[in-house]
């Protein structure tokens, strides 16, 4: 889904796309799969960048971090964007600041380069719903909602693990006769 961006307004343009629209289907497919979105931001020139700010809303499957269990996880993600026109290497891309690892931390915009008069807005969107998802998804807040079931059936399969371990080595009793009569 390109945007031109040469087509925006002084005052900026709103943009809103939903699984009816369908700009962005097929760029979102292989996150949301079937599942609704909305994606809404609006966009305007600031000199020769361009701000884009909005919101994105869907759901992704996932499995939970600690019981394993199919969930969906409901992502609220952000667009905070600044687009510049790529103009080649600059200084051939160095950083002349110090570290910028906790530059995640603030509410600053990121910064997307794009070359011609069009930008890629469905991969922007993608990009950041993608980033949203959590490392270690849970199937619940405080507490995950199906671990005690999980460590019921883990003790269950414990059991039974040792029980095909105990038929194949023969009953205890007898491990000392076997011995006996390889000697």
């Amino acid at each position: 889904m390109k945007i031109n961006l040469s087509e925006i307004p002084e005052e900026g343009r709103s943009y809103n796309f939903d699984q009816s629209t369908g700009e962005m289907n097929e760029a979102l497919a292989d996150l949301v799969e079937q599942r609704p979105y909305t994606v809404e931001f609006t966009l305007r020139p600031l000199g020769n960048i361009y701000e884009l700010r909005g919101l994105a809303k869907t759901k992704t499957s996932d499995l939970c971090s600690k019981c394993g269990w199919d969930i969906e996880i409901p992502l609220e993600t952000k667009l905070n964007e600044i687009l510049m026109r790529n103009e080649g290497e600059y200084r051939k891309q160095q950083s002349t600041t110090g570290n910028h690892s906790v530059d995640f931390l603030s509410d600053s915009p990121g910064v997307t380069y794009f070359e011609g008069e069009a930008f890629n807005a469905g991969e922007l969107v993608h990009e950041a719903i993608a980033a949203s998802i959590p490392f270690y998804p849970t199937c619940g807040v405080e507490k995950c909602v199906h671990l005690e079931d999980v460590r019921r059936k883990q003790a269950e399969l414990e059991a039974e693990y040792r029980k095909t371990e105990q038929l194949k080595t023969g009953h205890p009793a007898f491990a000392s006769l076997k011995d006996l009569i390889k000697s």
